[in-house]
This record gives C-alpha cells, sequence and structure tokens, in this order.
C-alpha cells in the first residue's frame, strides 16, 4: 500500500462512474448524490463509496478526465487495482453493482456501447505507474 487511504464517493451507472469526489469535500452532497442516482435506476445508477490510496486516486481522476469513465468503472471492480481497498454501494442498489459497466444495459442509448473499447482496455495497477 502506498501512503494513507481517502474515502471517495461518486455515482456509476451502465456507462461507467459519473463522479469521482473526495468524501471530505463533499460528504454534504451524498444525499443529492442517493436522490439523483435513485432517479436514474434504469440505468442501474448507484452510489458508491471507496477508500484508496493516493496512487489508485491519481489513476481514476487521469481515467476521468481522459473521459474513460467505463474503465474508471471497471477498475473499482478490479481486486488486482483496488489492493487493500475498500469499496461501499448503497444498500439498494448493491445488486447493480456487479452488472455495470454495462452500455447495453441502458434502456435509452445501450446500442452505442456495443464495440466500447474501455470494456476490454487493460486497467491500470501500482506496479505499472
Amino acid at each position: 500500500m502506498i501512503g494513507m487511504l481517502e474515502k471517495y464517493i461518486g455515482i456509476a451507472d451502465a456507462h461507467g462512474l459519473e463522479s469521482f469526489l473526495k468524501y471530505e469535500e463533499h460528504k454534504e452532497h451524498l444525499g443529492f448524490l442517493v436522490m439523483r442516482a435513485s432517479l436514474n435506476r434504469q440505468r442501474h445508477a448507484l452510489v458508491y463509496q471507496v477508500e484508496l490510496n493516493i496512487t489508485q486516486a491519481d489513476a481514476i481522476a487521469r481515467m476521468m478526465a481522459d473521459g474513460k469513465y467505463i474503465l474508471a468503472c471497471r477498475a473499482l471492480h478490479d481486486p488486482a487495482f483496488l489492493v487493500d481497498s475498500h469499496i461501499g454501494v448503497e444498500n439498494d442498489m448493491v445488486d447493480s453493482w456487479d452488472l455495470i459497466p454495462n452500455p447495453r444495459l441502458d434502456p435509452y442509448g445501450g446500442r452505442f456501447g456495443e464495440d466500447n473499447e474501455e470494456m476490454n482496455e487493460d486497467i491500470p495497477t501500482d506496479e505499472e505507474e
């Protein structure tokens, strides 16, 4: 593990991570995130909470900045990426965690994700940094 863990929160759905926020800076928005995810359950939207070290957090932030939302979500599913880290999902949304990311699950735009290269792209690990 590299350094201390810091908590992050956000919304993930069929199209990957929608947001990646430092908990301490956005904890007052948690209720709003839950409400937004609840209103978009047709895309399997959910609120996640994860503890990451600085290397992991920087990797996710780079993926988000590069528009690789699916890859960022896949990274949070990957035990090799999440070494020594913990992730949690809102209780009534946990069944969707195993289904996402998968753009085909979006009833309003799923056909656009059938050939998404991020679904097969390698997830960076600490060793690759």
